[in-house]
């Protein structure tokens, strides 16, 4: 009887999801009756529910530029366009984001795995700079395109550092995290986004720095690993992320993570020296007034010398 009714409440609960996969699908479906492609670049499919105006143009067309860029430091190049929906209100927006991760619903843009495709907010929403958002999701496509087994560590590293979306001020934030210990481990993460909200800065500033010490720290094993993938490509077929990885760099991801985490360690003698020399830029100027005070009230305490008396000259 336990096993029945264990049954029925499982059949029950997957039924209720396909429902809402149902709905999802049909609302969907309704949403983009009304998108049509609007512009076709060397690498996007443009989607919206009206003609573009000149600027988003011409920004579509500059971000085609950064994405040919990409693609040739890469070395793997596609020929298929990524679909790009530009969605026309921010509750159409979200009616999409329905049943995703939490992380999707907050975000200016998503790419859908099982779509294919890239989801945009109405870009007068979008605060950062929409080139960057674009490309950020454009890469997560491009991944998805010609690697498997790829972790999210990796797609978001490569999605932000390429996009250049970590600045100085965030570099300064993971060395204070690092610094206080409090970095996102990467391993236990790989196909998961941290489950509190206010931990994502930190996973994608970690994922970040784990892509630039792949490229900076090891760009011969970097190289070699884009080479694998490229070979892959080049016979149509989608390179194993594990495999190659493992191949290129001589390690295991696990090593890996180990070896990032004692870099990230180190890290935090290079924010005492930021942040001694920050301190030094800010207290040097009370410093100098403070010398200079000193000084005067030394000069004013000195007694007055007597004039020297000109010498008389007899003519």
């Amino acid at each position: 009887m336990r096993t029945m009714a264990l049954l029925d409440r499982i059949g029950y609960s997957t039924l209720k999801k396909q429902i809402l996969l149902l709905i999802l699908l049909c609302l969907a479906g309704f949403l983009f009756s009304s998108y049509s492609i609007q512009l076709k670049t060397n690498n996007l499919a443009i989607y919206a529910s009206e003609p573009l105006s000149q600027p988003l143009t011409e920004m579509l067309w500059k971000l085609d530029d950064n994405i040919d860029a990409f693609q040739m430091e890469m070395g793997v190049y596609l020929d298929a366009l990524a679909p790009v929906y530009l969605i026309e209100s921010n509750r159409s927006y979200q009616t999409l984001a329905l049943g995703k991760t939490e992380i999707v619903e907050f975000s200016d843009a998503f790419y859908s795995g099982k779509e294919k495709s890239i989801y945009v907010k109405p870009l007068a929403s979008i605060q950062e700079n929409h080139r960057k958002v674009l490309m950020h999701e454009y890469i997560h496509w491009y991944l998805d395109n010609i690697l498997t087994q790829t972790p999210l560590w990796f797609h978001e590293g490569m999605a932000s550092h390429y996009s250049q979306q970590m600045g100085f001020e965030q570099y300064l934030y993971f060395l204070e995290q690092s610094f206080l210990g409090k970095v996102s481990d990467l391993y236990r993460l790989s196909y998961n986004y941290p489950k509190k909200k206010e931990d994502w800065p930190l996973f994608y500033l970690s994922s970040t720095m784990a892509v630039s010490y792949l490229q900076e720290k090891k760009n011969e094993q970097w190289n070699a690993f884009w080479e694998l993938v490229a070979k892959e490509q080049r016979n149509n077929q989608q390179a194993p992320f594990i495999a190659c990885f493992n191949y290129a760099y001589h390690t295991t991801l696990y090593d890996f993570h180990k070896e990032f985490a004692k870099y990230t360690s180190h890290l935090r003698y290079q924010y005492l020296f930021w942040g001694i020399n920050a301190l030094l830029a800010l207290l040097l100027p009370v410093i100098l007034i403070i010398a200079w005070r000193i000084r005067k009230k030394r000069l004013a305490a000195l007694p007055d010398l007597p004039l020297p008396e000109d010498d008389e000259t007899e003519i």
